[in-house]
């Protein structure tokens, strides 16, 4: 029996995370997986030797196709968003992510950057992303891996310095006996088809296995903050002027149609943004 929106909802809630199947149609997986040999094919050899553990990791205003902003306001994206409750989000940033063949794992992270204000520590709505997978996956192939409900409780891998993801060891992948690359207490693979999305908490631990296959194995990631009207004002700040600093971006969306535009954070009061901070302090048992 198909899981409903409301179990979907709870999943992501309790779990960090929730799958809808079937969000893109063929033809616009299609579209998209030119649109990313297209981007990769921009990048110089650099950008993969120091990203060896991701692949390449390319933000969507870098290399400006048409195809991306598509994806951003695409019907399937903003539905399965509106299933869960959010029927008002913003964009925050998205990328091409891919794995060469025969590529290294990537090494186990999260991305919650709120760590410095008290509802990241808390179950409230906040920064989710969309992974659409433009292969199927497997563990095989680089599947994500994750560890559910990572979001609200501490694991080990919380200790881990968030420096080493930029060292050769973990980043350039010359050490995969590290910490970062080992199999994990609690962690479970999510294998996909092409055409479905994964929505994943931003805090939630997670990486991905090795690329052993010879085919490039690509995700599109867009982050959205889901209910941002809700966010408090100093998060609402810091999401907003995050936008605004980032020249490129802002140029993007200077260009963006009006789908896109009507997703772009905005915040004109008078409220100082909270830090940024990457890292869960002691409040996350």
């Amino acid at each position: 029996m198909p899981i409903t929106a409301v179990e979907k909802r709870n999943q992501l809630m309790r779990d960090g995370f929730c799958i809808f199947e079937n969000v893109l149609e063929p033809e616009m997986v299609a579209k998209l997986n030119a649109m990313s040999e297209w981007t990769i094919a921009q990048e110089d050899e650099e950008h993969f030797e120091q990203r060896r553990s991701q692949g390449c990791i390319i933000p969507y205003w870098k290399f400006p196709h048409p195809a991306f902003p598509e994806l951003i306001a695409h019907p399937g994206a903003l539905g399965a968003l509106a299933q869960l409750g959010f029927d008002d989000p913003r964009v925050w940033s998205g990328f091409v992510i891919s794995k060469p063949p025969h590529s290294p794992p990537l090494y186990w992270h999260q991305d919650g950057v709120l760590w410095e204000h008290p509802i990241s520590y808390t179950d409230q709505p906040q920064q989710y992303f969309l992974m659409y997978y433009l292969v199927d996956t497997s563990p095989e192939n680089g599947c994500l891996r994750l560890i559910p409900g990572s979001h609200l409780k501490r694991h080990a891998l919380h200790d881990m310095d968030r420096r080493a993801h930029e060292s050769d060891e973990v980043g350039r992948a010359k050490d995969l006996s590290h910490p970062a690359f080992q199999k994990a207490e609690g962690e479970v693979d999510v294998p996909v088809r092409a055409g479905d999305v994964v929505v994943g908490d931003a805090r939630l631990l997670h990486s991905a296995h090795a690329n052993q296959s010879d085919q490039w194995r690509t995700v599109l990631t867009i982050w959205y903050w889901a209910l941002y009207a809700e966010l408090p004002e100093a998060v609402q700040a810091v999401v907003a002027e995050h936008v605004t600093e980032n020249a490129e971006w802002t140029a993007w969306t200077e260009e963006a149609d009006p789908g896109v535009q009507a997703l772009i954070p905005r915040y004109s009061g008078g409220v100082e943004a909270v830090p940024w901070n990457n890292s869960p302090k002691e409040g996350l048992f």
